[in-house]
């Protein structure tokens, strides 16, 4: 049951993310053909291989410890499905599924279609890539600091900035280093989010 709500919580996440920037498309294209493009479903001919681990590892070194601090002093706690799967089941295949839909689709996914997909672009187009970047890092910044309300001011000033410069980072990658393609910087975010609760778990549960 708890599989199937959060495959459920996924896919109804990832719709109403995608109907924003799809009715935006809609409505100033006036067309449906080509929105996958659009938004960055696309390989590049030369992957940017190195900035892509570059900026995971610098993601991994920077990220890490904070979170880990924030987590082991119960500033940020985890809730949501893949800790109630942990807590029923341990590492089984259950909890592995859970994680990996959470953070593949629910939310690297998710994020990427509207914040660099296409609140970026739209920015960039309007004010310019550096404004427009900043504007939609600090709004990825903002959606994060929900986790740590009532928690102290540190502690949000830390979410911020940490989840801000995630956004910054990705944004400049998507329109520096992959000509728009979010996919790059999908694979990434992705991939720390799963680190994230396996550390989490493993440690500090």
């Amino acid at each position: 049951m708890i599989f199937l709500n959060q495959l459920i919580s996924a896919i109804v996440q990832l719709l109403f993310f995608t109907s924003i920037p799809f009715v935006w498309y809609v409505v100033t294209n006036r067309k449906v053909a080509g929105f996958f493009q659009w938004i960055g479903f696309k390989l590049v001919p030369k992957p940017p291989i190195r900035y892509v681990i570059m900026i995971f590892v610098t993601f991994l070194v920077i990220i890490s410890v904070p979170y880990l601090w924030l987590y082991s002093s119960g500033t940020i706690t985890y809730s949501g499905f893949t800790i109630e799967s942990f807590q029923q089941t341990g590492w089984g295949f259950q909890t592995i599924c859970i994680i990996l839909i959470w953070a593949i689709v629910q939310t690297s996914l998710t994020e990427e279609i509207l914040f660099r997909g296409f609140l970026c672009k739209r920015l960039r187009d309007k004010w310019g890539w550096k404004a427009g970047n900043s504007i939609q890092a600090f709004l990825f910044g903002i959606i994060h600091i929900p986790a740590v309300s009532g928690t102290g001011l540190f502690a949000i000033v830390v979410v911020f900035l940490l989840t801000g410069g995630v956004g910054f980072a990705l944004g400049w990658l998507l329109q520096q280093k992959t000509n728009g393609s979010i996919l790059y910087g999908w694979c990434i975010h992705a991939a720390v989010n799963i680190i994230s609760p396996i550390f989490v778990f493993s440690f500090l549960l």
